[in-house]
């Protein structure tokens, strides 16, 4: 809004019309343009308020009526990947420009269920927003909230849980629905209570015993990269015992209940000699400077590989610039920048906890390391009365096959569009589960893509080259759950960071038991195969 200085005063039609006009410029309220001697109006949340006053008043839900079916939007999510440039993010769906309004217009509302009852209707996303708004509202001590009914609730926690499930949505659609699930608590997790607090119950898959494909002859990495290529040869049978793995990786919903039962405190959890150390805060730097200090010799060694990287959007410019500065450093330097970067002590959260990239509930928890998800592991057992431990390498590997042996969790054929990679140009973990067309036969969600799983598997002394090689043998030491700080242990399943063949079902990788990675993330197993 703009308008001549006397108009304003007209406008404001008041005996101190002038103050007025003073004090909304020196609170930043209005604006001016001297040089056309105009008075400018354009705070946007401001205007939002009042124009959600009105909205709660009168509700228009048509307003926020968007499009989310595939078969709607052009160009399509494929469509898009097949053309973007390789740094760029996949674009949002359009949308209303009445979404932040009608978030505040809900909790403003005289009958909130029947405003979000509305807005379900035309924009199912935004009612979830809508509605986890109004519970924070609530849980923050407000007496002028309505609540929302405990059956309405239910009603939009599964409709969101349907939307995000639902492989005729965009995939942008069930991305929204997934994230708005996060907030108001997927019931797909029993809450329950156990002996240590709440806890959440998580959905899981029967892998029947019996003999699978593990490994494979044929190359997966790029050899001119330096990439080890026979970490994963090679192809051979393993006999596995049935078990029952989590549908999902761990989500930062369920991490949460261990934290709130503190589970960083209690040395119960924290089971082997080095996890103990962890926990009191020893070597919580190694990790991160062990990754660093490998990704700088593969630099060195590759010196096209930096720039690989950043062209495909890997790395950021802040983080291309990082190494660039990396590369210049010598040795002494390069220690002293990792002891700044990196000054260690106790840890009592994941690393990117902070982050609203990472932190929805329903995203998988990253930035955890070995210890940290053995620990989770050895609480839910308290909690539960069952075992639930890390699956070892083939136990992952198996149940992303199958027993005819998929290249991928999903088929023989890499694609974007079915599970959480570098190439889906999300540049973020996804809410669990809604690459829906890239779940296993089975029921497996996220095999190929969104975060890597720590598994109980040893990998070796480096990362280059393995120390434990295939064909797999249980029994010659490499699930040894005690051993020194330096071995490093397998995590598998590729990542919303890493290019098409990490998400290789046979695919290999070892990082440091300390490492908290921004990428890497875990998923459970319960022994004895589910009913």
């Amino acid at each position: 809004v703009r308008v001549d200085y006397d108009t304003a005063l007209e406008l404001l039609d008041h005996p101190r019309h002038e103050d007025i006009v003073k004090a909304g410029l020196a609170i930043g309220v209005l604006d001016e343009d001297p040089a056309a001697d105009e008075v400018l109006y354009r705070h946007q949340l401001i205007q939002e308020y009042f124009a959600a006053r009105i909205l709660a008043r009168e509700p228009r839900p048509e307003l926020m009526a968007a499009p989310w079916l595939a078969a709607d939007i052009r160009p399509s999510v494929r469509e898009l990947l097949e053309t973007l440039p390789p740094a760029e993010t996949l674009p949002p769906l359009p949308t209303t420009g009445w979404e932040e309004t009608t978030v505040l217009a809900a909790v403003m509302a005289a009958d909130a269920e029947a405003f979000v009852r509305g807005v379900m209707a035309t924009n199912l996303a935004l009612a979830g927003r809508c509605a986890a708004q109004i519970a924070a509202r609530r849980v923050g001590g407000a007496k002028d909230s309505s609540p929302l009914p405990h059956a309405f609730l239910d009603d939009l926690r599964w409709a969101l849980v349907h939307r995000s499930r639902d492989p005729e949505a965009d995939l942008r659609a069930r991305i929204a629905a997934g994230l708005a699930l996060g907030w108001l608590g997927d019931p797909r997790f029993e809450r329950r209570d156990g002996p240590h607090g709440a806890y959440l119950m998580p959905p899981l898959i029967a892998i029947a015993g019996g003999v699978y494909p593990i490994g494979e002859d044929e190359p997966i990495f790029d050899l001119e990269a330096g990439d080890d290529d026979r970490a994963h040869v090679p192809r051979h049978d393993v006999a596995i015992a049935g078990y029952a793995i989590g549908q999902f990786a761990v989500t930062n919903a369920e991490y949460a209940c261990f934290m709130a039962a503190g589970g960083y405190d209690d040395e119960r959890w924290w089971s082997t000699e080095a996890g103990r150390a962890w926990q009191r805060g020893e070597g919580t730097a190694e990790g991160p400077k062990q990754g660093a200090r490998h990704g700088l010799r593969f630099i060195r060694k590759n010196p096209r590989l930096l720039e690989d990287w950043h062209d495909s959007g890997q790395v950021d410019d802040d983080m291309y610039e990082r190494w660039q500065r990396r590369l210049a450093m010598t040795e002494v330097e390069f220690e002293a920048h990792l002891a700044e970067l990196y000054p260690g002590g106790r840890e009592t959260e994941p690393r990117y906890l902070r982050d609203e990239r990472h932190n929805n509930p329903l995203q998988p928890v990253v930035g955890i390391c070995w210890h940290e998800a053995r620990a989770y592991c050895a609480w839910l057992s308290a909690q539960t009365g069952l075992v639930w431990r890390l699956p070892t390498e083939v136990e992952l590997e198996a149940a992303a096959r199958g027993r005819a042996g998929r290249l991928y969790a999903y088929g023989e054929v890499f694609d974007a569009a079915k599970g959480n990679t570098l190439g889906s140009r999300l540049k973020r973990p996804t809410p669990v589960g809604v690459f829906v067309e890239g779940d296993t036969p089975e029921g497996a969600s996220d095999m190929a893509g969104n975060v890597a799983m720590w598994t109980s598997s040893q990998w070796g002394e480096e990362e280059d080259e393995p120390d434990w090689r295939y064909p797999y043998d249980a029994a010659d030491g490499r699930e040894a759950l005690e051993a020194p700080a330096s071995a490093l242990r397998v995590a598998r399943g590729g990542s919303w960071l890493g290019v098409y063949h990490l998400a290789r079902a046979a695919c290999r990788g070892g990082f440091s038991p300390a490492a908290r990675n921004v990428n890497v993330g875990f998923r459970v197993v319960r022994a004895a195969p589910i009913s």
